[in-house]
């Protein structure tokens, strides 16, 4: 059945172009109707299969679109390329809200781009049910051989029911995948727009661009160099619910300075045997995470919502709000490579499970997390920081809010010395005398464990009582807000936790009860 996602509409339907013209226009494609014999792409004479469609080779300023409510089987594989300025447009015409079906009929793409430039392409129910298990896609852009490709927008798809095998990179299974392969010449996206996507159940990655044989380089291991790192730029991953996939939810990878924000993830590594998180870099540098939610992660297998992982170089995560993940709120995983000038801060954990942060088996370069807020409910146990060997980390844990309620255990596994604990505020956490200089007390969080959502936390800020206000140490560069908007200084006291706000008046919240069985043995992390 047809749904109806979103608001974006490519375009408004206009006259086709006579039959006659050089190069198709605007194109028509129904896939309901009886073929004709006579089709030529006019609204009165429709293409009515995807072959035809697949044979126009399309250029800058054509329009194709499917007639809403009709389904086509097979894979649509358009040609051509367009311009930043004039785009092909691929989107749907007709009356009502109902969106045409690219259904892939158990091919192994629904759609696919390959080799093309200057695409917009919205408005499309895609799907690929038919023989699961197998490889799977559902929008595929794939560069091969082909240098730098400007301006691709995938905006406004449902894309579900994505049944395919347990495999990733460039030729993976998943719902919305940009890819580059090739062996002659390196290629690249510019320009790379993923907006306002619903993506839902889907195996094995809901969103990831891009995967790149292109991507070697030292810093992520790389000791023979033969596809040297080619990094993708403009990559703008925004405003998507990714529901229910076998593996990661969104990953962008070898970006340079790619924007990930105002995404939802929901349920992720529920069917993969391999390890999955539900937002995370790899092999990218300068890549900014803001304002995503994520929940619902399966299996400790990563499992948890954020990992900055090998590779990278300046990620920024900020403002984001995790919860209710059995593996935890974040990782931060080095092999053989590098991670460096990491930055975690002004972001809330709420119940998620397992750990707080991990690390793996390499060595981390720099990062810094700060003014960030855990908490962990009744019937919870949690590693807040769990070092799984004692090789070197440089890492700050600075002005955060930890705090352990009810039944389970909280603790630190600190094994390095490595992690630089500052200015905390650590309530019922096993070893947290390892600060030396935390900030004791209730903190007097509003509402503890009550958010409902990345913009119902209101519960995380601090009473007027507290003894966090203005009681943590500034922190150069620190983004100028905290997680609700409020100004940070750069220089004098901030308040520890997400919240720099006014102290807010009203009745006292209740008091934090102390533990409520002594700390328990610490789970293994991931080696």
């Amino acid at each position: 059945m047809a749904v109806a996602v979103g608001t974006a509409v490519l375009g408004a339907t206009l006259s086709a172009l006579p039959a006659s013209a050089a190069a198709p226009n605007f194109v028509h494609v129904d896939c309901s109707a009886a073929p004709s014999g006579v089709a030529d792409g006019s609204q009165r004479a429709p293409y009515t299969t995807l072959e035809e469609a697949n044979a126009i080779t399309l250029k800058a300023g054509d329009r194709i679109r499917f007639k809403r409510g009709a389904t086509c089987l097979g894979t649509f594989a358009p040609k051509g390329s367009g311009t930043s300025r004039r785009p092909i447009s691929i989107g749907a015409y007709g009356p009502g809200r109902a969106r045409p079906v690219i259904d892939g009929d158990g091919a192994a793409d629904t759609i696919l781009l390959r080799n093309m430039a200057g695409v917009e392409i919205s408005g499309l129910e895609v799907t690929n049910a038919k023989g699961p298990a197998s490889l799977r896609r559902g929008v595929y852009l794939l560069l091969e051989d082909f240098g730098t490709a400007n301006h691709m927008v995938v905006d406004d798809l449902y894309v579900h029911d994505i049944n395919g095998n347990d495999a990733k990179d460039i030729r993976g299974s998943g719902g919305i995948l940009a890819s580059v392969g090739g062996e002659a010449k390196a290629s690249n996206y510019n320009d790379l727009q993923i907006t306002n996507n619903r993506v839902e159940h889907v195996t094995r990655t809901g969103i990831a661009a891009v995967a790149s044989l292109w991507a070697q380089r030292a810093e992520v291991g790389s000791t023979v160099i033969t596809k040297p790192w080619t990094g993708n730029t403009g990559i703008v991953i925004s405003n998507n619910n990714v529901l229910d996939t076998g593996g990661d939810g969104i990953v962008p990878q070898t970006a340079l300075d790619a924007v990930v924000e105002h995404n939802r993830v929901h349920k992720f590594q529920q069917r993969s045997a391999g390890y999955n998180a539900g937002i995370w870099p790899w092999n990218s540098d300068g890549t900014a995470f803001r304002f995503n939610e994520v929940s619902g992660g399966a299996t400790t297998r990563d499992g948890m919502a954020f990992d900055i992982d090998q590779g990278t170089d300046r990620t920024l995560f900020e403002y984001n709000y995790s919860h209710d993940n059995a593996g935890g709120f974040f990782l931060v995983c080095n092999a053989a490579g590098r991670v460096a000038n990491a930055v975690v801060r002004y972001n809330i954990s709420q119940n998620d499970t397992f750990r707080g942060i991990e690390t793996c088996s390499g060595g981390i370069e720099s990062a810094e997390f700060y003014n960030n807020t855990i908490y962990i409910g009744p019937g919870i146990s949690q590693t807040v920081i769990n070092e799984n060997n004692a090789n070197q980390r440089n890492v700050g844990f600075r002005n955060n809010i930890v705090v352990k309620e009810g039944a389970g255990t909280a603790s630190l596994n600190l094994r390095s010395g490595g992690f630089k604990l500052a200015t905390n505020n650590f309530v019922n956490v096993g070893g947290a005398e390892a600060d030396t200089t935390a900030v004791n007390g209730d903190p007097r969080l509003l509402a503890r464990g009550t958010a409902s959502g990345i913009d119902s936390a209101l519960g995380y800020k601090l009473h007027r009582s507290s003894p966090l206000l203005a009681a943590g140490q500034s922190i150069a560069g620190n983004g100028g807000r905290d997680y609700f908007g409020n100004a940070v200084p750069a220089t004098g006291p901030v308040s520890i936790g997400a919240y720099n706000g006014p102290g807010v008046h009203g009745p006292a919240p209740e008091p934090i009860p102390g533990p409520a069985v002594p700390p328990g043995p610490m789970p293994a992390g991931r080696e």
